[in-house]
């Protein structure tokens, strides 16, 4: 019995040590394939950039609103200097990945367009929430559904919109917007903050209309 016992323990250790080799190899492979496309990647020729979404601001977006709060001037003076201004949303694709598609020397200018997406989308969200709270409705959810269009996903610019829809009683609009929500990528980190707000105002719409 104490032979068994002795076999069994010896046996296993023999199998998890060449799991263990094995992990390894899989690793030092994966390792080495990363870095070496990494490198490929600074030498690969330059590509035009014409191919790519680039986002163009609507210059009749509503961001010219008067007002006296400096906070509001400051987001509408941001917008309004990136509608003159190349925008892209580059999430999810690795600088190696940009590199090898389009050369090391645009690889700047794309990341600056990157860059200019977040600041987009961040500006569309806090404007139109200052418009809310100064009843600028229509104006606010008109910069929500733009932000929404350019695949922002800003939890509460999706929250904002279900909010106009819910102040002027619009429920398919609202059951349209979770719909979208739920059939956003399992990736998109927001998700399950945006579906839970959205079927809160849902519930809220059938509980009060």
């Amino acid at each position: 019995m104490k032979l068994l016992t002795l076999t069994s323990v010896v046996l296993m250790g023999l199998i998890i040590n060449n799991a263990i080799r094995r992990s390894n190899a899989r690793s030092r492979k994966a390792h080495d394939e990363f870095w070496d496309r990494e490198r490929e990647s600074y030498r690969a020729p330059e590509r035009s950039t014409e191919d790519l979404d680039f986002i163009r601001v609507p210059e009749n977006l509503p961001i010219h609103i008067s007002t006296d709060d400096p906070q509001i001037k400051e987001y509408q003076e941001t917008l309004e200097n990136l509608t003159k201004k190349d925008i892209i949303n580059l999430s999810g694709i690795s600088n190696t990945d940009i590199r090898m598609s389009y050369g090391k020397n645009n690889m700047e200018e794309l990341s600056k367009a990157d860059q200019r997406y977040i600041v987009l989308c961040r500006n569309l969200n806090n404007l139109s929430a200052a418009y809310l709270e100064h009843e600028h409705r229509a104006e606010a959810e008109e910069l929500l559904a733009y932000a929404l269009s350019i695949g922002c996903d800003i939890s509460t610019c999706w929250n904002n919109l279900g909010r106009c829809y819910l102040l002027r009683e619009d429920r398919d609009s609202l059951h349209k917007l979770l719909s979208r929500a739920e059939a956003l990528s399992d990736e998109t980190v927001s998700k399950k903050e945006i579906v839970s707000g959205l079927k809160q105002l849902s519930d809220l719409m059938d509980v009060v209309i």
